[in-house]
């Protein structure tokens, strides 16, 4: 059955079992899932679904939904995969394996069934006061924070957690589920509110994983059977090659995750608050209302948190900076009269607003240049998960922080970086930037009399001015008069190059090159297929003037961010050189920087080019330093874009998952620090995570292709999936209960082998020119 009608506009919204998937291999393997033909039918299908549901929807929820199949029509999920008996229990009180946003549980009641979806989740820690006063400790902290000095770091977490859920995903009606709830809540099922105050045991470091990386691990794990069953519109198997790794199955499923943040935050109809999307309507009427939790009471509340670091008086001149946290939940439920609008699922909603509005506050309120408010207070967010979100309110004026008003002169890059800034020990300005000093340098091999081994990747500018760095005693083993008289007059190294898997043309494969100096060699040309990072294995022969270089190919080809990689790489290098040009210059040349996409381009520049490194390529940068950092990278851009400009692109960024947000500290020197240290004050960092996925082993498929390798979308795949034709007094052939029965076990389904009564199966074909 078509979406579409001639002109290619969605004629209605999707619904599960009579309409083909939304989801499909390609928008797994796509980099612009916005140029997708069904992206569009995805978009309008999440906007209808936010509008039905009376929460605000998490990413995994409106994952759910397409997942599972939740039909908008009728209200509720369709069946298939979702077994209630084998959903979960949980009730208020309960010490048990921590539940993420998304899970479908049953609320333990002594009665009947009431399986739920939980929609919602904040930390509940009994350090914050009730009016929403927070330790400045509390704001950030790592699971296992005691205190502010005092961190015990074990296998296991335990975190307060308010968590709530939604009936009517099952289709009881809201009068019938209001009703029920305040019985529970009557019985202390749940607490007053009708949500559920559990403590909540996580392993390792599954406590510090946001709610939708955790929702995945969920999913890989205990609700594996879910995740594969085979009555799923469409099972996650059969989106990928039979007997796909672990590793490829939950990067696929990380990669369907961000598909449906993209077409939440792009629906014009909807607003976020982090991952949580509610509907610009559902907004209006909030800011319409004049009860306790309309426009007067959050603007108010918005002004009064402002107002708490700002001093009073005459003191306000001499007064030194200080820190006012602030945990909007409980803020809200201290407002006179609210408690009977907080209840249920109307309470993740209030929060959702009342962030939103005030963000937009600040937003409205600070000037643009030094982000603070007319008071001299800096205002912002620190820690969405903790009480319904914990604002930071700091009194800077007549002491503002660097990063906070001037922007910093750039130190000058060190020779080598390729233009990567150095920490400056000598000077307060441009002391927050990265030192990268070792980055691309040599590993040594195990020491040999006769030879030297050791590793080497390549930076941006190496292969650009075709140089390879060499160690200072392969350098003095080259010098002059170590050799004939012909060879050290011309100053002459061989280089002999294999580049595993290719055959090089002989004027690459052997070269002659040069020590140039400054401690390497060049006049080099390296292959095309080399990028910045490739590892290369060298051999120096202590007798001969002849260098042995060779590259290697990784077991299982992989792409990273949609680009195809096939050698061993490093991979801090790669962030720091790979894509948008050279380092030190602007991402595209050309490109106006008032366009989105330039923005946005420098953006991930500056964050990968002047962002804290660590061991997995992830860079990270201070949200309150990006501005200057852009400005850094767009050496020949001639005009920079503004302030706000800098931030809609970040959001934008942040929407599609390409950038998220995680916490670090700065300590008094105004360096930035990640993990956060404890006293040293809590900030936003701007985190850019390399998309790396796992193709299969070479050989082991009719092609090499990676699972996340980027083609182009005209036609594309469409796995087998579920189709109701019950409704038209049909039952599904032998054949097609055949072809179910082998795609089950050629995928490894969970469940029944057999088709549900009412249902074919269709089988996989291709769809579009």
């Amino acid at each position: 059955m078509r979406l579409t009608n001639d002109t290619g506009t969605p004629d209605r919204v999707w619904r599960p079992y009579v309409d083909p998937p939304l989801l499909s291999p390609d928008l797994i393997r796509t980099s612009n899932v916005r140029t997708h033909p069904d992206f569009e039918h995805l978009r309008r299908y999440v906007c209808a679904f936010v509008s039905c549901r009376t929460a605000p929807v998490h990413t995994a929820v409106a994952f759910n939904a397409v997942y599972f199949g939740f039909d908008t029509e009728a209200g509720g999920y369709a069946g298939g995969p979702l077994d209630m008996g084998d959903f979960p229990y949980v009730a208020l009180g309960d010490r048990a394996e921590a539940l993420p946003v998304g899970a479908m549980v049953n609320i333990r009641t002594g009665g009947d069934l009431l399986p739920a979806e939980v929609v919602y989740k904040e930390g509940a820690h009994p350090a914050v006061g009730s009016t929403g006063d927070t330790p400045a400790w509390l704001s950030g902290a790592p699971a296992g924070a005691q205190g502010p000095e005092e961190h015990e770091p074990a296998d296991a977490s335990t975190l307060h957690e308010r968590m709530v859920f939604d009936t009517e995903a099952f289709g009881q009606s809201l009068a019938a589920t209001t009703d029920r709830l305040n019985r529970l809540s009557r019985r202390g099922t749940t607490d007053a509110y009708g949500h559920l105050l559990v403590e909540s045991r996580y392993t390792g470091s599954d406590a510090d994983l946001d709610d939708t990386a955790y929702y995945v691990r969920y999913l890989m794990t205990r609700g594996r059977s879910l995740l594969t069953s085979s009555l799923a519109p469409v099972p996650l198997p059969l989106m990928l090659p039979p007997a796909s790794s672990p590793s490829e199955m939950e990067a696929a499923l990380l990669r369907l995750m961000s598909v449906v943040r993209q077409a939440l935050a792009s629906s014009p109809e909807l607003r976020m608050w982090g991952d949580y999307a509610f509907t610009r309507t559902s907004m209006a009427a909030r800011l319409a209302d004049r009860g306790p939790l309309g426009r007067d009471a959050l603007e108010a509340l918005a002004q009064s948190v402002g107002r708490s670091a700002a001093p009073i008086g005459r003191r306000r001149a001499a007064a030194r900076p200080s820190a006012v946290h602030t945990a909007l939940g409980h803020a809200l439920r201290a407002l006179p009269q609210a408690f009977g609008a907080l209840r249920g699922t109307a309470y993740p909603l209030a929060v959702s607003h009342a962030n939103v509005l005030l963000a937009d506050y600040v937003r409205g309120e600070a000037d643009e240049e030094t982000g603070l408010l007319p008071n001299g207070v800096h205002l912002a967010q620190e820690d969405r998960w903790q009480s319904g979100g914990l604002w930071r309110a700091e009194y800077r004026a007549g002491n503002t922080p660097a990063c906070a008003g001037a922007e910093p002169s750039p130190p000058a890059p060190r020779p080598g970086t390729g233009g990567v800034a150095e920490h400056s020990a000598a000077s307060d300005e441009g002391r927050w930037w990265p030192d990268d000093r070792g980055l691309g340098e040599a590993v040594r091999g195990p020491a040999r009399p006769d030879r030297v081994e050791w590793t080497q990747p390549l930076r941006a500018h190496d292969l650009s001015n075709g140089r390879l760095p060499l160690p200072l005693d392969v350098l003095d083993g080259l010098a002059p008069g170590r050799s004939t008289a012909e060879e050290d007059a011309a100053n002459r190294v061989r280089l002999l190059l294999v580049h595993d898997g290719a055959d090089l043309p002989p004027h690459q494969a052997a070269q002659n090159a040069e020590c140039d100096g400054e401690g390497a060699l060049a006049g080099l040309e390296w292959p095309d297929g080399f990028f910045p990072g490739i590892l290369l294995l060298l051999t120096w022969h202590r007798a001969g003037r002849v260098i042995q270089a060779r590259t290697v190919r990784l077991p299982h080809p992989q792409t990273i961010d949609g680009e195809p990689v096939a050698h061993r790489y490093d991979r801090r290098v790669r962030t720091r050189d790979g894509g948008g040009g050279p380092p030190g210059r602007g991402p595209r040349h050309g490109t106006a920087p008032g366009a989105a996409d330039g923005t946005e381009a420098l953006v991930m520049t500056a964050v990968r080019r002047l962002g804290l490194l660590d061991a997995y390529g992830r860079a990270l940068l201070a949200r309150d330093r990006l501005h200057t950092a852009v400005r850094l990278v767009m050496t020949d851009v001639p005009r920079q874009p503004a302030a706000p400009l800098v931030e809609a692109a970040l959001r934008e960024l942040l929407a599609s998952a390409r950038l998220t947000l995680t916490r670090g500290s700065r300590g008094p020197d105004a360096h930035d620090h990640y993990p956060p240290r404890p006293r040293e004050t809590t900030l936003e960092l701007v985190c850019y995570t390399p998309l790396v996925v796992e193709g299969r082993p070479r050989g082991s498929a009719p092609s090499d292709e990676p699972v996340g390798a980027c083609r182009p979308v005209n036609g594309h795949h469409v796995p087998g999936f579920l189709r109701f034709i019950g409704h038209l007094g049909y039952e599904a052939s032998e054949e097609q209960r055949r072809l179910f029965r082998q795609d089950f076990l050629t995928f490894g389904l969970a469940g029944s082998p057999e088709l549900p009564p009412g249902y074919t199966y269709v089988r996989p074909h291709r769809r579009g020119i």
